[in-house]
């Protein structure tokens, strides 16, 4: 493999590695974060049970697409990114960046709306990771 393609693998396991950790931390969790709190204005114990499923319901499957979008993208980058098939070159990133793009979507949403400041500036730099890889994927 050439220093590009190296490098480029680098960058998409390194957009990857926050979409597997954030994906298990929703995927895994039995109440909400402490920003759900501040834009919900309820802590957690204060919601009623039906509540308490209907939001732990959604973070599980959020958090379970995610994990399932990264070792989907992990895979892609073992076999055939390593086998020099072209197409996921460009499977790999619009991939990411369409799940990192629905993320802050959703997250800028109850940053403008609610006293809520979720961690979204940082997804930036995973899309820009993508755009690197992409990039360097296809250098000579």
């Amino acid at each position: 493999m050439t220093w590009s393609k190296t490098a480029a693998m680098v960058c998409h396991g390194l957009a990857i590695l926050p979409m597997l950790v954030g994906g298990l931390i929703y995927a895994t969790r039995d109440s909400y974060l402490s920003y759900h709190a501040k834009a919900t204005t309820y802590v957690w114990q204060e919601l009623a049970p039906g509540l308490q499923i209907l939001f732990k319901a959604m973070l599980n499957g959020a958090g379970s697409l995610m994990l399932l979008t990264a070792l989907t993208l992990i895979l892609l980058l073992i076999i055939p990114f390593r086998q020099n098939e072209r197409w996921c070159f460009w499977a790999i990133p619009l991939i990411g960046i369409s799940a990192m793009l629905a993320t802050i979507r959703a997250a800028v949403l109850v940053d403008l709306n609610t006293a809520a400041n979720p961690p979204w500036l940082w997804l930036l730099f995973v899309i820009g990771l993508f755009i690197s890889g992409l990039f360097l994927s296809y250098k000579k």
